[in-house]
C-alpha cells in the first residue's frame, strides 16, 4: 500500500492534475450546453405538453437526461476548482519555503 502512495505521489503532480481537471471539466460543461440546446428543441409544445401534463404522452429521453447531464458537468467543474486551489495552495507554500 505505500509503494501505491509513492508511485501516485510521483506520477500525479498537482500541476498537472489540475490542468487535466480543467480541460475535463471544460468538456463536460460544453457537452451540457450542446445537450440542453438539443433538449429545449425537443421539448414538447402545445397539445403534446399538454398530453405530457396528464401523463398520456412521453417526454423524449434527452429532456429527461439533460438536468443529468448538467449535474455531471457541475461536479466535474466542482473538483477541478477544488484541485485547482488545491494546487494554487501548495504553490503558495513551495514560494514561501
Amino acid at each position: 500500500m505505500n509503494d501505491l502512495a509513492k508511485y501516485f505521489g510521483r506520477t500525479l503532480h498537482h500541476k498537472r492534475l489540475s490542468d487535466s481537471t480543467g480541460a475535463i471539466a471544460g468538456l463536460a460543461s460544453g457537452v451540457s450546453v450542446l445537450c440542453g440546446l438539443i433538449a429545449a428543441h425537443y421539448a414538447p409544445r402545445g397539445v403534446h405538453r399538454l398530453a405530457v401534463f396528464v401523463h398520456l404522452g412521453k417526454q423524449p429521453l434527452l429532456v429527461k437526461l439533460a438536468p443529468l447531464v448538467a449535474g455531471v458537468a457541475v461536479a466535474f467543474a466542482m473538483a477541478a476548482g477544488l484541485i485547482h486551489f488545491y494546487s494554487w495552495c501548495k504553490d503558495r507554500e513551495a514560494h514561501l519555503d
